[in-house]
């Protein structure tokens, strides 16, 4: 398991419990429409780095594990184009329900060792991918607003 998907993982299972009584409460029968998970990221730029290394990166495991999730409704990573901090990177999932949020991540976790075969190779990748954030970071989990779309 990747150190991402670790630190989803612990903060997602801390957002359950601490909001079980209002999970509980809904009718679990009901349709509660996708769930998006939005996790905000501060990028840093290492001296041994460039941005097409980290768009390489980005896209090879953007294309390993991302679009081979049959889970995930939709994704985007998206960067701070305009304004005062422009470190700041979001990764946008959608996926159809809630009981989808933690089986797509541990199917991301499955396909990133099915890319990466060996422990050598994910501590390799991984350490190329994470020199690029500082460590600070944010975890969202959003519900549609159904009278909110166009």
């Amino acid at each position: 398991m990747n150190r991402f998907s670790m630190l989803f993982l612990l903060v997602l299972g801390l957002l359950f419990i601490q909001n079980m009584s209002t999970v509980y409460a809904q009718n679990p029968q009901e349709d509660q429409g996708p769930a998006i998970i939005v996790t905000t990221l501060e990028m840093a730029m290492p001296e041994n780095g460039s941005m097409a290394e980290f768009d390489s990166l980005n896209q090879l495991y953007t294309d390993n594990v991302i679009k081979k999730n049959d889970l995930l409704v939709s994704h985007r990573t998206l960067r701070h184009w305009w304004g005062s901090n422009n470190r700041q990177m979001l990764v946008v999932y959608e996926v159809k329900t809630w009981g989808d949020v933690i089986a797509a991540n541990q199917k991301n976790d499955e396909l990133f060792e099915e890319a990466w075969k060996t422990e050598d190779s994910r501590k390799a990748f991984n350490k190329a991918y994470n020199k690029y954030f500082t460590g600070k970071h944010s975890d969202e989990i959003y519900s549609d607003v159904k009278s909110g779309k166009k």
